[in-house]
């Protein structure tokens, strides 16, 4: 299991640096809506509230370009059903599990960058860890949905329309912890909504990794 868990890895990493015009697209997406936004909206210091919801809209879909890519492009190149052989069922699941979260964890840290960079935010490693659990979040909850997409032969932004239902409580919970911390409150208050919300994506996960078969044979 760990030696086809690496090479799906290493395969996802290798796409992913041929694909260089398409993460700069994502990766522009993200900081450019960060920076429009914040030059757009009045000067005045927002609420906690506001700067969460603009960051969870950037997040999210940013998110629904960058999670079901992995699947869907190798649909329409033909070689899913090549990687069904070439692989264990469980590698295929949890190697594009890893990379797609990995994925969000660098956009993530992109947004952050942007939001400090343009005053949104302050530097605080509060907000930071908030952003990374919640963008892994994300990657963990939408990959069972990515697959689904592909086997359907469906375009990617369907995908955005079917993964709103399960990463509503994420974005629900998200929200309200990084309004907290955004607002100056103490990182010990927020530990309650990002252990929820490891454990439903954990959930999750685990119920996708056992349904994963069954879509996978459909491909």
């Amino acid at each position: 299991m760990l030696h086809p868990l690496t090479a799906i890895i290493r395969k996802e990493v290798r796409s992913a640096l041929r694909m260089r015009p398409a993460i700069a697209a994502e990766i522009y997406f993200v900081l450019g809506t960060v920076v429009v936004l914040a030059f757009a909206l009045p000067q005045e210091r927002l609420s906690s509230d506001v700067v969460a919801g603009l960051v969870w809209v950037v997040l999210y879909y940013a998110a629904m370009m960058t999670v079901a890519r992995g699947y869907v492009i190798e649909q329409e190149r033909g070689t899913l059903r090549y990687l069904l052989i070439a692989a264990p069922v469980d590698a295929v699941y949890w190697g594009k599990l890893v990379a797609g979260s990995v994925w969000m964890l660098i956009v993530a840290i992109a947004q952050y960058a942007a939001l400090v960079f343009v005053g949104v935010v302050a530097i605080d490693w509060e907000v930071l860890v908030v952003l990374l659990v919640s963008a892994g979040s994300i990657g963990c909850a939408t990959s069972l949905l990515a697959a689904i997409v592909a086997a359907a032969k469906l375009r990617g932004w369907m995908f955005a329309a079917i993964a709103l239902p399960i990463v509503l409580p994420v974005l629900l919970l998200g929200v309200e912890s990084l309004a907290t911390v955004v607002a100056g409150g103490h990182f010990s208050a927020v530990l309650p909504e990002l252990g929820v919300m490891v454990l439903y994506v954990t959930i999750v996960a685990i119920v996708a990794w056992w349904l994963f078969p069954f879509i996978w044979s459909d491909i």
